[in-house]
This record gives C-alpha cells, structure tokens and sequence, in this order.
C-alpha cells in the first residue's frame, strides 16, 4: 500500500478540485480541461496519482455533462484517461535526462493514448460516430498537454520529476 504525507494528500486534493474546475470548462460535451490538473499531478506525484487524477477528473466531467455517451462508455475512457496519466509520468521518469525529450515523447505518449487509441477501442460500441470525436478530443488533449507544460515550467526544479512532497 502506497503511503502518502499529508502535504501530497493536500497537493492531490487541490489537484482534484482543479480537475473539478477544469470540468466546467467544456470543449464539446464532455470533452473539457479536466485533464490539465491531472497531467501535472501525473508529473510532480507520480503515475499512481496522475492515474487517479485522470480517472477521476473525466468521471466528474462526464457526471457534469449527463453522461452523454452513456456510464459504460464513459467509465472506458476514465480507465483509458488513468493509463493516459499512468504512462504519461512514467516515460516523463524514464527519460528525465533529456528534459526536451521526456517532455515531448510523453505529450507523444499521452496523445495517442487519448485519442487513437481511445478511439479505435470505443470504435466496437459507438461505430462510425467516434470519427466525429477525433477533432474535438485531438484539441482538448493538446490544450490540456499544452497548459499543463506551461505550468511544469514555471514550478522549481527541485519539485519536479515524480519526488514533490516526500
């Protein structure tokens, strides 16, 4: 079991209610700047909690949308968001040596996890209508890639790279 000191339970939570914020803040249905909060989670806390984040942060926009594609379909993209976050932070770790690159192959990582990938998996129960998603989704997913690195820059180095708040 993974133990966290109450300064990143508080830094989670702010994240959290930033998730909760950026869910208000729509693109097109459910597709909002939920993420954001999360991809910077994901990058000082760690894929553990960029993963929770992430899933949480899509269920609370989705529940402020209505589910518009429906609980089942939306609970697929959370799970997908989570690994979107997982894997975002974890290759942002691998290749911390080069800050160009981890930075960049991770954006790479988590957009094709967030958008072909999402896609093509929603692909069996939505049928041709995820064609219509890949515009809006590709926007807000480099919107919130794009935010959440403006922010990373301006955080001191010392709180980077999955080891804030030990």
């Amino acid at each position: 079991m993974m133990k966290y000191s109450t300064k990143k339970l508080a830094t989670l939570a702010i994240l959290l209610a930033l998730c909760v914020i950026g869910a208000n803040i729509k693109i097109l249905g459910s597709i909002a700047l939920d993420s954001f909060p999360a991809f910077i989670g994901a990058i000082i806390l760690g894929p553990a909690a960029g993963a929770f984040l992430g899933f949480f942060g899509h269920m609370i926009s989705a529940l402020l949308s209505g589910f518009p594609n429906t609980l089942p379909i939306h609970l697929i993209i959370a799970v997908l968001m989570a690994a979107c976050m997982f894997f975002y932070s974890w290759t942002r770790k691998k290749l911390q040596k080069n800050k160009i690159a981890a930075s960049l192959i991770s954006m790479l990582v988590a957009y094709v996890i967030n958008v072909p990938l999402d896609l093509l998996l929603l692909y069996p129960l939505m049928g041709p209508v995820v064609f219509v998603l890949f515009v809006p989704l590709t926007l807000a997913t480099v919107v919130n890639l794009c935010l959440s690195e403006v922010v990373i820059l301006g955080i001191p180095q010392k709180y980077k790279g999955a080891i804030f708040l030990k």
